[in-house]
């Protein structure tokens, strides 16, 4: 099967906890990750942009070699509720730890303020609003923020 929901070939990796996400433009980019030993730690699923979910296909050593969609009807509702369990989450983790945002040098309630709203009117437009994994930079503030909340209490 396909990965492409059209022309948008962007894959979501999400936490099984629904703690962390990322946005990648398209598999090579993800593979790309994987391959600079870029360490998760927990769980994740992945879905297109439709909110299809992708079955993970392993090579030796459990090592991520390319992603299967699958069979079952995409369901973007249930996606993007998970999408604002993220950002909750991320809100939650930053007013529990203003020095994580200290150091991006932007205060609590611009951070808050600034946080992604998830309002569609479709998938497709909320994973835009969501930071992209961006290899070898450190990333805006939110893009930081949600690695530092990822997982996290």
């Amino acid at each position: 099967m396909t990965l492409s929901a059209g022309d948008d070939r962007r894959i979501l990796l999400i936490a099984t906890n629904d703690t962390f996400c990322h946005v990648y433009q398209n598999l090579a980019e993800l593979l790309a990750t994987v391959d600079h030993d870029e360490k998760l730690a927990g769980a994740v699923e992945f879905f297109d942009a439709t909110g299809r979910r992708l079955h993970p296909v392993f090579a030796a050593g459990w090592r991520l070699e390319a992603l299967d969609a699958g069979a079952a009807p995409a369901q973007p509702q249930a996606v993007r509720q998970r999408l604002t369990a993220v950002v909750a989450h991320v809100a939650q983790y930053a007013r529990s730890h203003p020095d994580v945002l200290a150091r991006s040098r932007i205060s609590l309630e611009q951070a808050l303020a600034e946080l992604p709203r998830l309002d569609g009117p479709e998938l497709a437009r909320d994973l835009d609003a969501l930071p992209e994994h961006l290899e070898h930079d450190s990333g805006n503030w939110l893009h930081n923020l949600a690695h530092s909340a990822g997982w996290a209490d």
